[in-house]
């Protein structure tokens, strides 16, 4: 025999036990909506700090007319310390949609971009955190790719020279995966680079798997931060699509914690 009184207190419980739900859903959605703005602070907050830079830059810089001039200026600067460094480095040019790669300043090889896309937060910078972050290069901190770095293949030793000729080996018959690129630099910035044509279903399920391995570590990193009563951290982020062989070569190319310079107007 069902007791009305314990029917109405069950469905109190239940009506509590999903307003709290509701509640902390949405504090947890508000936190990540900040996200974005506590990042722009922690920025602004680094630049001021800073009184070398503080002191050096010109306020003629954030003029509008001499705000496009004056990103070109950090674009050389950057490029000035890059070329300090003897291991070959990257450079990203959004204004040109070009990448190079570059020893001691020279460039070595160049792609062209068929399409990228900058987070609204790095659009809309101040110039003077534009000028504190992109005047020097950027370190990648962290890296993840659907791309083999430095391929190994196992061959069995050759008895004499008949049978090494037949087993000649190429390095660039390897097995190529799509190519799917994430880096982690300086100041959470990350660079994203995906192959800018999925024709087979291998393809699409790579790039499926490769966006999904971020949004799941990302998501349990914003749970982590959330209950630890941290803030959430925010990356902004630059993707760009390329041609596959070039984004595999350009892998390959770039030594553990390369250096990568970013321009864009």
């Amino acid at each position: 025999m069902q007791i009305p009184g314990i029917k109405i207190r069950q469905l109190g419980t239940l009506n509590i036990t999903a307003g709290i739900l509701f509640v902390i859903v949405f504090i947890f959605l508000f936190c990540i909506g900040l996200s974005p703005l506590h990042k722009r602070n922690e920025l602004a907050n680094l630049t001021k700090a800073d009184s070398i830079f503080m002191s050096a830059y010109n306020n003629l810089y954030d003029d509008p007319l001499l705000a496009p001039l004056s990103r070109q200026l950090a674009y050389k600067k950057a490029l000035l310390h890059m070329a300090e460094n003897d291991s070959i480095n990257l450079i990203v040019n959004l204004s040109d949609s070009n990448i190079h790669l570059t020893i001691n300043g020279v460039i070595i090889h160049t792609t062209r971009l068929q399409s990228f896309d900058i987070d609204p937060l790095l659009l809309n910078l101040p110039n003077n955190i534009y000028h504190k972050i992109f005047s020097h290069p950027l370190y990648i901190v962290e890296e993840y790719a659907t791309i083999v770095k430095e391929p190994i293949v196992v061959r069995q030793a050759p008895k004499n020279p008949e049978e090494a000729a037949i087993n000649a080996y190429q390095p660039d018959t390897l097995i190529q995966n799509p190519a799917f690129l994430r880096m982690q630099l300086d100041y959470d910035i990350h660079l994203v680079f995906e192959q800018d044509v999925n024709s087979g279903w291998n393809d699409q399920k790579t790039q499926v798997a490769f966006r999904m391995k971020y949004r799941i570590s990302h998501f349990f990193e914003r749970l982590k931060a959330f209950f630890s009563l941290k803030k959430q951290n925010y990356y902004p982020t630059i993707r760009i699509k390329m041609p596959v062989n070039d984004l595999r070569e350009i892998y390959r190319a770039l030594p553990t914690h390369a250096r990568v310079v970013i321009y864009y107007s």
